[in-house]
């Protein structure tokens, strides 16, 4: 296990009915709230008007902005800042997922800047992450977890070239919300393909960490476990959305997936699936879980092949399967990841690049993409490309 720090600021407000909470815990931050949305069924089943009387209750004057999209637009972000300045806006609030909250938390960051300069500077490293806005998140759907994390990802789309968007992401604790309500009822109109691109997404967070080298580390490694086999173990909520408690097993997981104690004393030398993902996201549009789906086996592949000891036990925890005698290491640890794509595909999951709209004249784009961001893992071009490479075709 290696020396660490561990921060999880955020408070959270976790359970069936707990959304009615909204506007006393807006009201502590301020009384001039923006609230951002993304247009689609949240805004049809009038979950955004609930949460504007909710806020207006507390006394809260409340100002909407909409239009948010998956893969969130910088461009959206500066329309956020300006008005906060416009209004005098005091506490930004996130009533969605992972794009509108990482909008919120981006719009948080640009306005609360004494300098008010490019807020795309900090997410190419140009300037560092200092202060932000109070952000408070309602989770609406269980992937990224977002609504406790520290971290901050937005596609710059500034120029007409979709081929140039770049996907980065700052990282700084300073940017976890300042509270979190995460009520399962809010969660069971999320359709099943969603859901099962969340939980991919959930298990990315854990196994991208999991699979460091680093030995002696047993506490780390059952609480990711754990929180793996909860997601598999709850996969009936594809059948059966409308099951609460299925959709709290994997709500929680997907918060503690991304709040960082499953890894304490890991290397976290940063997410190579995930950056991967961003740049093929940034240029496709495509889901951010169902390009993990694909991606993260395939670049697991590769460790498994350097390192297999720690995919025997994933392997032998996470799935149990029988190990044929005499079989090698490398070998076992390939029917972990073997199982795990199956219970991707079993989830309605692309299996490959070009389900994602991903062509192979796209390849140095996206390996340019993943080179020249401020990233702390570090790739060689070959590694992206024999990735990429790997799981393109079915």
């Amino acid at each position: 296990m290696l020396n660490f720090q561990f921060c999880f600021p955020t408070q959270v407000i976790f359970g069936a009915g707990e959304f009615a909470k909204l506007g006393d815990e807006v009201a502590k931050y301020g009384h001039r709230a923006l609230l951002v949305e993304q247009p689609g069924p949240l805004e049809k089943n009038g979950l955004f008007a609930r949460g504007v009387h909710l806020m207006e209750q507390a006394g809260i004057s409340v100002l909407e902005l909409s239009g948010v999209e998956s893969n969130p637009r910088l461009t959206k972000i500066e329309e956020g800042i300006q008005l906060v300045h416009d209004h005098a806006v005091e506490v930004i609030v996130a009533i969605g997922g992972g794009s509108t909250i990482d909008t919120a938390k981006a719009i948080a960051l640009g306005a609360a800047d004494p300098a008010r300069g490019d807020v795309w500077d900090f997410f190419a490293g140009v300037r560092p992450v200092e202060q932000t806005l109070p952000v408070v998140a309602v989770s609406t759907i269980s992937a990224t977890g977002a609504e406790t994390s520290c971290h901050c990802v937005v596609t710059n789309n500034r120029v007409s070239d979709h081929t140039a968007w770049k996907k980065w992401a700052v990282h700084n604790t300073i940017l976890c919300p300042k509270t979190a309500i995460i009520d399962p009822e809010l969660l069971v109109s999320v359709p099943a393909r969603l859901t099962a691109a969340g939980m991919a997404d959930t298990i990315s967070h854990i196994i991208e960490g999991y699979f460091d080298g680093v030995d002696g580390n047993p506490i780390s490694d059952a609480i990711g476990e754990g929180i793996v086999r909860t997601v598999l173990e709850s996969e009936g909520v594809l059948e059966h959305p409308e099951d609460v408690n299925l959709r709290a097993q994997i709500a929680w997981a997907s918060t503690l997936a991304m709040g960082g104690i499953q890894d304490c004393g890991r290397l976290n030398a940063g997410w190579p699936a995930h950056w991967i993902q961003h740049a093929i996201g940034a240029l496709t549009d495509s889901s951010h879980g169902e390009g993990l789906a694909v991606i993260n086996p395939a670049w697991l592949d590769f460790i498994n092949e350097e390192n297999p000891a720690k995919f025997v036990q994933f392997t032998e925890r996470i799935f149990g399967l029988e190990r044929p005698q005499g079989m090698p290491d490398v070998e076992y640890g390939q029917l972990g990841l073997d199982a795990l794509r199956e219970r991707f595909r079993a989830w309605g999951l692309p299996t490959c690049l070009q389900e994602l709209g991903v062509t192979r004249d796209m390849f140095p784009a996206i390996t340019d993409s993943i080179l020249t961001n401020n990233e702390s893992f570090q790739f060689t071009r070959d590694q992206i490309e024999r990735v990429l490479e790997r799981c393109y075709e079915a």
